[in-house]
């Protein structure tokens, strides 16, 4: 599964003040694929021992002109455990003599007994693998050590850092390390980086961030991705066929008014020499019709695709249909998302708010039917603000396993990928936009509008459905099989209320009629009920 999206890094010359990282450790899964390594100067090297007492001090095996490679990972991690039992540290460890690797366990809160397997959070022995080989890299307890760099907030995370002071991540990477590699792709890959790795005297490394897709009358921001030890002396940017650009530096903003392929031309000089770089842009007219959904074309962080993830048992998968895209779009009939498993799923509508949902206006919970699509009508259709962004969340338990997909569009080899609620996504406690998160894909979840109200419902039978009193003046009962919550609607479409209770209180809405939809896992029942 390849995700594809550069993330650049400011750079900055000298060694960085030392700096202490408060996180949790998460699991990772396989990061998202880039071009190019993300170089970035390390901040003080580490000094430590190993956990047999040597000495290890990072400053001394860079100033002796070794590469380090550095594997933080935590006891009782499963893919870390993994990923050592596989033995690819050991051999670039061992044959690469230019290279020395080191074990860093980062979690303060595992002991030296778990690094030994004796402890009660760990994995196995990390001391030798599996076939009882004894591990000859240095290993280390020390979770202060992530201060050389900035951390992931995630493990395994592995280093490779340069005797000239600067650093990439590599875990996940094809031109990295990853879990079950070929000894001798390491070694490869390793080389490789040192080859290319930032050297003082040669020209810049570069690389451009930015959208290979773009909307027709759009604008569109490039960021530089820029290693250079010699001092930039010149960045310049051009764009073929563009109608408006702005921006110096490392940022150029551009935009295109005919559909069409163009280049975006990136050139960097330093002290040394010059480096060119192009990418080639398509731009496209975009009508969306009656149906919304996030897909390849929109790589902007104000248009694309939001996450939230872990609150409580939970799970939210989410996306944001922008404002400006609203226009005629009176009223949601469906929502349709990529789904595997037959657990509750809940869907829940807002509208309004720029970096989080703000007001609901629907909610919905419903019963997986298995792998794919699914399908929840919205009974009598919910009315849209269509001046105010549109917002979608899917939650699902994290004891359900798979729950939501990605779609991803790489050289147009469509693919659907299910998003592990226990993996890397599903640890961010706001919502986040894919872009900020170092992804160029966006959630499968799809928003069917309309100018009219769609008469299609999941509607279960309303014999199997009791509310009452009916008339009420105040406090109502509902009996449903398989309950889920329920939605009070005045008689100008506006949700008045919502309760996941079997009995709650309409005393304080004015008297009138005001219809009910019920929720359960089987579908949706409407009822009116009077409040006098």
């Amino acid at each position: 599964m390849k995700k594809i999206l550069l993330v650049a890094l400011a750079l900055t010359l000298g060694f960085a003040a030392n700096a202490q990282w408060e996180r949790a450790k998460k699991v990772a899964t396989k990061g998202a694929t880039k071009d190019l390594p993300v170089w970035s100067q390390i901040h003080t090297p580490f000094s430590t021992t190993d956990i047999y007492g040597n000495a290890v001090n990072v400053a001394d095996t860079l100033a002796a002109g070794k590469y380090v490679v550095v594997d933080y990972s935590a006891t009782w991690c499963g893919p870390c455990y993994r990923f050592h039992n596989s033995k690819v540290l050991e051999a670039i460890h061992n044959q690469m003599s230019n290279v020395c690797v080191l074990w860093v366990e980062a979690d303060n809160s595992t002991t030296l007994n778990d690094i030994y397997g004796t402890g009660s959070n760990t994995q196995g022995d990390w001391t030798h693998y599996s076939d009882g080989d004894s591990v000859s890299y240095r290993i280390i307890d020390c979770a202060s050590c992530e201060s050389m760099i900035d951390p992931t907030g995630y493990v395994p995370a592995v280093y490779f850092v340069t005797p000239s002071g600067y650093y990439c991540h590599i875990y996940g990477e094809d031109w990295g390390v990853y879990i079950d590699q070929p000894a001798s792709e390491a070694i490869s890959n390793i080389t490789n980086l040192i080859n290319t790795s930032p050297q003082p005297g040669v020209a810049p490394v570069i690389d451009i961030q930015g959208p290979t897709t773009v909307i027709n009358g759009s604008q569109a921001t490039f960021t530089a991705n820029i290693v250079s030890v010699d001092e930039v002396t010149n960045i310049s940017w051009s764009a073929t066929g563009a109608t408006t650009t702005s921006g110096s530096g490392n940022t150029f903003t551009t935009g295109w008014t005919t559909d069409g392929d163009y280049t975006v031309t990136l050139t960097v000089t330093n002290t040394t020499g010059t480096t060119t770089k192009t990418i080639n842009i398509h731009v496209f007219s975009w009508n969306w019709g009656n149906t919304m959904s996030y897909g390849v074309n929109i790589s902007d962080d104000n248009a694309m695709a939001g996450f939230r993830g872990n609150s409580g048992s939970t799970s939210t998968w989410g996306a944001m249909f922008p404002a400006q895209f609203m226009s005629g779009r009176q009223y949601l009939n469906s929502v349709t998302f990529y789904a595997v498993g037959t657990m509750n799923y809940t869907v829940t509508v807002y509208q309004g708010g720029e970096t989080a949902p703000e007001t609901q206006i629907y909610t919905r919970t419903m019963k997986g039917n298995g792998e794919g699509w699914q399908t929840i009508n919205c009974s009598g259709a919910v009315p849209l603000d269509q001046t105010k962004n549109l917002w979608i969340a899917l939650t699902a338990p994290h004891a359900a396993g798979y729950v939501m997909s990605t779609y991803v569009n790489e050289t147009q080899d469509d693919y659907y990928y299910c998003g592990d609620p226990n993996g890397s996504w599903a640890y961010l406690s706001e919502w986040r936009t894919m872009p900020s998160m170092g992804y160029n894909v966006t959630w499968a979840l799809k928003a069917t509008t309309g100018n009219t109200p769609s008469v299609a419902i999941d509607e279960v039978e309303n014999g199997n459905i009791n509310l009452y009193p009916n008339p009420t003046t105040g406090m109502v009962n509902i009996e449903a099989e398989n309950f889920v919550n329920a939605t009070v609607i005045d008689m100008a479409g506006r949700v008045v209320m919502t309760t996941e209770a079997t009995t709650f209180d309409m005393s304080n809405l004015t008297n009138g009629v005001y219809t009910v939809r019920i929720n359960t896992v089987n579908g949706t029942a409407t009822q009116k009920i009077v409040k006098k």
